[in-house]
């Protein structure tokens, strides 16, 4: 028989692996142990593991060591192992179990997580931030017209950084709860990424609005777009921080972007914005050359709306007549 150590970092990975073709193992601070631990708040000799005569379990003895073994957190002198038991001694941590132990199934890699490896990169990182900072500057600039100032760009961007960061934060948080890698500068590309999107649109809906007046259509079709990027930006952020099957990704990332599209959608369908008594304006500067639908005089667009005005009061007089 053998017995299996595996030395455990504070989030639980594996940092060693010990196989031990022997049924006791004598661990400890000194160096004629099976297995040496250099830790201070470790005794020369602090326990022993043995396989019960059973041939079931895993036996632990403490051997009067000054600092105890904690089976989970709780003190223990001598007591019956399972796989998942955690062990502490000292500061160390460890799990111990016989090699018959089955391990989880294999995953399937996925070509799309090596794809996404490139996300990982600090440089693709900064230049994604750089790119979102510099659109957010441009667009500062395009509303604020003879009036730029550096410190009230920078501070408002720094504000706006910080808000949008806590999602990247408490899924990385999540994947280590999950004991999975937090995939932290990934998840900061992927946020980058996605406000980059946004604010494209964003740029690509300014410049719909400058040429066409189906407002509420333009308005709708971007909307849609942005709701399919926070699908994609909810889908990837999962994908990177846990592993779940792809039906349980879809469903989580579908009921997450219904949400909020019915949060941005509620004022409109309910006519709460019909009036504030503090409107904010987008003034987005649209030049002439952006202009490729033709232009039309001053005189004939008042004729027009005035030939439409009282085109359509006539016709609500005529059904208002018995």
């Amino acid at each position: 028989m053998a017995i299996v150590v595996e030395m455990l970092s504070k989030d639980g990975k594996v940092l060693q692996h010990y196989f031990i073709p022997k049924e006791q193992v004598s661990i400890g601070r000194a160096y004629d142990n099976d297995i040496r631990i250099d830790d201070p708040y470790v005794s020369p000799h602090h326990a022993n593991f043995s396989i019960t005569e059973d041939n079931n379990d895993i036996a632990i003895c403490d051997l009067e060591s000054l600092n105890g073994v904690k089976i989970n957190g709780k003190k223990s002198a001598d007591c019956a192992l399972s796989y998942d038991d955690v062990i502490t001694l000292g500061r160390t941590r460890l799990r111990i179990f016989k090699p018959c132990q089955q391990v989880p199934p294999t995953i399937v890699l996925s070509e799309l997580e090596e794809n996404l490896s490139w996300l990982g990169y600090r440089r693709v990182c900064f230049i994604l931030l750089s790119v979102f900072f510099g659109l957010v500057g441009i667009k500062y600039l395009n509303n604020n017209p003879g009036q730029f100032e550096a410190s009230v760009l920078v501070e408002a961007f720094m504000r706006y950084a910080v808000v949008v960061s806590i999602w990247p934060f408490a899924f990385a948080l999540l994947s280590k709860l999950a004991k999975k890698d937090s995939h932290i500068i990934s998840q900061f590309s992927l946020l980058w990424l996605f406000l980059i999107s946004i604010e494209l649109l964003d740029y690509v809906q300014a410049f719909l609005l400058f040429n066409l007046d189906a407002i509420s259509a333009v308005n709708g079709v971007m909307l849609l777009n942005k709701s399919l990027l926070f699908f994609a930006l909810f889908w990837f952020t999962l994908f990177l921080a846990f592993h779940q099957s792809r039906r349980a990704r879809n469903s989580i990332a579908a009921t997450g972007t219904v949400l909020v599209s019915l949060y941005v959608l509620f004022p409109i369908l309910f006519g709460a914005n019909d009036f504030s008594p503090n409107p904010k304006y987008t003034s987005t500067m649209m030049a002439p050359a952006f202009r490729v639908v033709p232009t039309v005089e001053a005189h004939t667009f008042v004729q027009d709306s005035t030939d439409k005005m009282v085109e359509k009061l006539s016709k609500a007089r005529l059904k208002s007549d018995p």
